[in-house]
């Protein structure tokens, strides 16, 4: 009567949370096209997505997929071969208990007499295999220290599931023969534990055992030109197939800046745990906002992280998604001293055109503002007293203080792709390059800083090699940048 009764307890929470994970796959959105995909348009084109995949010659792709990176998780083996055998432990070792003890009445009695009077080695065998995967865990998340591996309370919930699940299996097995108080004892225990484990399956991160293989799946057969709608869906459905194993922090470009700001949110493995809350609308206070968007900006989309994830997330696509989302909802930031800003122009024409425009402006209008004078074309400059101050916080190194050098030739202005661009230049760029380096020698901070030119730059290096006298010209804007960036800081608290 009691096992009935935990059974169906925990088979109902199960159910009730499996449900209630599916269908968030559907009710919540990622990216700039969320508002036209409905819940009814989404449904209907999976399932249509599916039958399709599935009457296709994309069918031999799917199995080859099950096989190699579902059954034998060659991608996990690829990464880590330590953590390949951690996860081949431990599934082997469940999927024999499944079959052998999960499953008792129905195999194992009609395979063996008395089942039930006899010690089973088989069950002491393979639950030695799942502790000896749960030992592995424990020595890489906090004796080997893997680099940039986090530990969240969950990934500890959920090695304590199963230790205790494991433990209580074996001493179960055992006493079955030697003492029958303690064999009901650690019954309870063990059997208590096994359906707790079973009701908090859909809420834990071992939710992966359905949806990791669902991503690597749909992402075997899914491409750009697939339908909007099961792309929105399949990103959401990734959310819960990430495993947090840290595979895509190790290998990120930018992980480095982690060790210098101390922002998680850098670390892609991190942030996936930031965006389950905030595709769910949870309240998410301005501090934590600040921290996801500088680790969502900071990223250089060099695609380390999609290659590498064993679960065969497509991150490079989910990052574009959420920073383009967080655009729209206002939460932009100047673009223009990003990596995105270049990634977000060869993905343009994905965009509306208005929608693509407006963080730009609104990052240059925030950057300029501060700077009055480059607007007041008409005004009459005093160069004297310079702007001793300016111009010494602009001698930050030796290279940027070559703009001394400067005699205006315009060599640099008239190599420049960016002023040759237009036909009347200074009528979108404020200033042209030679005279922002005269600018600096004059000590006018408003006309260096202020003016559009710093930030259309495009780094290329062609006035730095043209220069006659050997200014750093592109050097020189760095600095520059950094200062305007600091002073607008100052001028928006």
């Amino acid at each position: 009567m009691f096992y009935n009764i935990v059974l169906y307890a925990a088979l109902t929470v199960f159910g009730i949370g499996l449900i209630y994970k599916i269908s968030g796959w559907f009710r919540f959105s990622i990216g700039i096209h969320a508002k036209n995909k409905t819940i009814s348009a989404r449904i209907p084109a999976a399932l249509k997505g599916l039958i399709a995949v599935i009457f296709s010659q994309k069918l031999g792709t799917l199995i080859r997929v099950f096989i190699m990176d579902v059954l034998f998780q060659i991608r996990v083996l690829k990464n880590d071969k330590l953590r390949w055998l951690m996860h081949m432990l431990i599934y082997a070792g469940f999927m024999f208990l499944f079959f052998t003890h999960a499953l008792d009445r129905v195999i194992p009695t009609s395979l063996f007499d008395r089942y039930y009077l006899k010690l089973n080695p088989f069950l002491l065998f393979s639950g030695c295999l799942v502790i000896s995967g749960i030992a592995i865990a424990v020595y890489r998340r906090f004796i080997l220290k893997v680099p940039r591996l986090k530990t969240n309370a969950m990934d500890q919930y959920v090695i304590i599931l199963l230790a205790i699940i494991m433990l209580s299996g074996i001493a179960l097995e055992s006493t079955k023969l030697t003492s029958y108080n303690h064999y009901q004892k650690i019954w309870y225990i063990h059997i208590l534990t096994c359906f707790l484990g079973l009701a908090y399956l859909p809420f834990s991160k071992m939710f992966h055992l359905f949806t990791t293989p669902a991503s690597l799946l749909a992402n075997s057969v899914m491409d750009k030109n697939s339908d909007p709608a099961n792309i929105m869906t399949r990103q959401v459905m990734e959310l819960d197939s990430c495993t947090h194993c840290g595979t895509c922090s190790f290998h990120c470009s930018v992980a480095v800046a982690f060790d210098s700001i101390g922002n998680e949110n850098i670390l892609p493995s991190e942030r996936m745990t930031f965006l389950k809350d905030y595709i769910t609308r949870k309240n998410i206070n301005a501090q934590g906002l600040a921290a996801i968007q500088q680790g969502i900006y900071l990223c250089t989309n060099c695609d380390r992280c999609t290659i590498n994830c064993p679960a065969g997330i497509n991150l490079r696509d989910l990052w574009f998604n959420v920073r383009e989302e967080m655009i729209q909802r206002g939460h932009s930031v100047s673009l223009m001293l990003t990596p995105f800003s270049f990634y977000r122009g060869l993905k343009q024409q994905e965009l509306d055109p208005a929608q693509y425009d407006n963080p730009l402006h609104k990052a240059e209008k925030d950057l300029t503002d501060p700077f009055e004078l480059v607007n007041k074309t008409e005004e009459i400059i005093s160069l004297t007293p310079a702007n001793r101050e300016f111009k010494e916080s602009a001698d930050l190194s030796t290279r940027t203080g070559t703009y001394s050098y400067c005699f205006t030739c315009e060599n640099c202005s008239t190599v420049c792709p960016v002023v040759g661009n237009y036909e009347n230049p200074q009528e979108y760029l404020d200033l042209l390059p030679h005279q922002i380096i005269r600018s600096m020698g004059f000590g006018v901070k408003d006309l260096a800083m202020g003016s559009r030119m710093l930030w259309y730059c495009l780094t290329c290096y062609q006035c730095q090699e043209h220069c006659p006298q050997g200014v750093k010209v592109t050097d020189i804007f760095y600095e520059l940048k950094n200062l305007a960036a600091k002073e607008a800081s100052r001028s928006s608290e």
